[in-house]
């Protein structure tokens, strides 16, 4: 007797991980239209914090699929900075405060970039509202505790072997998007992980205390970070990280404590067990009656690694399965969801015949240089800041371990010697400021080699500190942000793009263009800037445009053709709706 052949699910998308970016992924399959099935092998979403920063640029994404201002609800209601201790002890003092991630000084450039600030959300709390979400636009199909045991592909597309409680059963898929943090399928694939040695390890101590009365009326730092020198002289920093859920200045609830060790470093197990942990937090916070209560712990290598290819036939990795960086800037979840926001439209234009397969290629075409850069970025600001901290204290590694603590407490001693080093201190803290005031970074990554169409223009020139953020318009630009009235409502240029459509917006006498746009017959939704939509800026030298000149703006945000003015309006339409598609033109 044979045994029954199992019936195949068959669907268009299968997206394997249920993390943070297989979920954005879900969202905006779902808001396209495009039947897809998550796969996720563990019972729940995460237990741990992890990462908590989502940008200006996420934030906007995750507007587009409507989650922004549950987010914003649920975390921080303002952005935070960062603040330097010698010890949370009552003989401790605050040595600096910076603004980072969009707050203070700073508030003023990012409100005029986006119409989204910084959001603060853990994993823990960002996860659930996610899932919940996916699994309301797509029921049914976000599975939990199943788990892909085998891949493999063909020129139509994917077949998944899945394991659950009920037994064992298939995935037929047109396409699969791997979104399972490198631990399968870049492998299974024959895909390459390549990069630097491992920096270090690193241990996430997630607990529970009140230390209000220890942080010294510090309200508005997501970031404190501890620096001491140790018996044996050399330079300890952790950073202590305010997680909620409920309040986010010095009366949070819950904290996590991260302590950095060398790769083999047994100290920063994961398996931490909670004694030790609690005495590591009373030792390293100064607080040695602390009242703590532990809710876990994870540990993670500190690692730069980069997918050598982004696709592999149907099969494309997105988020940590196509790189993975230091923590350092809070850049990794943030280049993950903007990885799947760059391919499910591009997924939707294939599947519904609108464009060409070569279209996919030009996702690793735009997205992996940007993770290059990130993650050059990343491990720069890491090894910047493991060397300029012990170098700002004045302590020399090797030097015998009572020189070094003389010279830490040199630095908060009275009089001139002490007020100079402090004043130094300062000023070489200072230079680590574009690990969190990177805003050019976050935003300013443009597609030089994709789906768009070229208008001939240098790139702009970016801040090599990567603070200062000139937007523009230029072809794979992000659409540069702005105020508009329209209709009687307020809106910005990212919240006129409708799901799956470009958006043409013309010079105020820029006639032609929707005429042109009609002509096209793909639904583009076309506005003219100073008639039907009112800017709040000077739209046409924002964008280095004529009144008759236009902007195309592909679904994910990024310009795909900018005319100077209407001549030949319709084929430079054609054009960019050609390159946009992956169509030779």
């Amino acid at each position: 007797m044979h045994d029954t052949p199992r019936q195949a699910h068959e669907t268009d998308v299968l997206v394997i991980g249920g993390g943070p970016v297989g979920l954005v992924s879900s969202l905006l399959l779902s808001d396209l239209g495009i039947a897809h099935v998550v796969v996720e092998r563990r019972d729940g979403t995460s237990r741990l914090p992890k990462a908590h920063y989502l940008n200006s640029r996420s934030m906007e994404i995750l507007d587009s699929v409507g989650m922004a201002e549950e987010i914003y609800e649920a975390g921080a209601s303002q952005a935070g900075g960062l603040a330097w201790y010698t010890t949370l002890a009552p003989e401790g003092e605050m040595v600096m405060r910076q603004d980072g991630f969009g707050s203070g000084a700073l508030s003023h450039a990012y409100a005029r970039d986006s119409a989204h600030i910084s959001g603060n959300l853990p994993q823990k709390h960002l996860e659930p509202r996610l899932r919940r979400a996916a699994e309301k636009k797509n029921p049914g199909n976000v599975r939990f505790q199943h788990e892909v045991i085998s891949l493999t592909h063909d020129t139509d597309g994917v077949t998944a072997a899945v394991r659950s409680a009920e037994g064992e059963s298939e995935i037929r898929a047109r396409y699969a998007l791997a979104a399972d943090g490198g631990r399968t399928v870049a492998a299974a694939a024959g895909i390459t992980m390549s990069g630097l040695p491992p920096l270090g390890r690193a241990v996430a101590l997630h607990f529970a205390a009140d230390l209000s009365h220890a942080l010294r009326k510090d309200d508005d730092s997501w970031i404190r970070l501890i620096n001491r020198v140790t018996d044996d002289g050399t330079m300890l920093e952790v950073a202590l990280v305010a997680m909620g859920p409920t309040n986010w200045d010095r009366h949070c609830e819950e904290w996590v404590l991260n302590v950095i060790g060398p790769a083999d470093d047994a100290s920063t197990a994961a398996d931490i067990d909670h004694a030790t942990a609690i005495t590591t937090i009373r030792e390293v916070l100064g607080l040695p009656e602390l009242d703590v209560e532990m809710l876990g712990s994870g540990g993670w290598t500190i690692e730069s690694v980069l997918a050598d290819r982004y696709r592999t036939g149907p099969v494309f990795l997105v988020g940590d399965a196509a790189h993975r960086f230091p923590p350092t800037g809070g850049l990794g979840l943030n280049t993950g969801i903007a990885d799947a926001h760059n391919l499910a439209w591009k997924l939707t234009a294939v599947l519904q015949d609108a464009a060409a397969d070569a279209l996919l290629d030009s996702y690793e075409r735009e997205r992996r240089p940007v993770a290059v850069r990130n993650i050059e970025w990343a491990m720069l600001s890491a090894l910047n800041h493991l060397t300029t901290t012990q170098a700002a204290w004045g302590i020399v590694a090797g030097a015998p371990p009572a020189q070094n603590l003389a010279t830490f407490q040199a630095v908060m001693a009275d009089g001139p010697d002490g007020a100079t080093r402090r004043a130094r201190l300062r000023e070489l803290l200072y230079t680590l400021r574009p690990e969190w005031q990177h805003h050019d970074i976050e935003l300013g990554h443009s597609y030089e080699d994709g789906a768009t169409l070229a208008d001939g223009t240098p790139a702009k020139e970016r801040d090599p500190l990567g603070l200062g953020h000139a937007p523009g318009a230029r072809p794979g630009d992000r659409a540069p942000h702005a105020w508009f009235e329209h209709n009687g409502t307020r809106t910005t240029t990212h919240r006129l793009i409708e799901p799956g459509r470009f958006l043409l917006l013309t010079g105020r006498n820029g006639t032609a263009w929707p005429t042109a746009a009609r002509r096209a017959k793909l639904g583009i939704a076309a506005h003219v800037v100073g008639s039907d939509l009112v800017c709040d800026r000077d739209w046409h030298a924002l964008c280095e445009i004529s009144d008759t000149g236009a902007i195309l703006i592909r679904p994910d945000g990024h310009v795909a053709m900018r005319a100077v003015d209407d001549t030949e309006a319709e084929a430079l339409l054609d054009g960019a709706i050609a390159a946009a598609h992956g169509h030779a033109i």
